[in-house]
């Protein structure tokens, strides 16, 4: 993988990108960092949700799917009526 290397240099060849063997560790997560995330992704893998949760969202979704469509509808309606009137 290649990043741009901004450089006050005017020679190009200091502006080639660096491998990511070749830079430094700065931006590369500790160990404590990695341990940490794999713990919070095994923790948030672990509690799926049930049945009850996912009945509660489809009815959340149902519902916002509903308001969606009447206002699709309502303005289907409001530009039907411009057009006839300007026709």
């Amino acid at each position: 993988m290649y990043f741009i290397k901004r450089s006050s240099d005017s020679d190009p060849s200091n502006h080639l990108t660096m491998r990511a063997q070749e830079r430094g560790t700065r931006s590369r997560p500790s160990d404590d960092d990695r341990v940490r995330w794999m713990w919070l992704a095994n923790f948030a893998l672990r509690h799926a949700p049930t049945e009850q949760v996912v009945a509660e969202t489809e009815a959340l979704a149902r519902k916002e799917q509903a308001a969606i469509k009447r206002r699709i509808r309502r303005t289907a309606e409001q530009v039907k009526r411009q057009s006839k009137s300007k026709q």
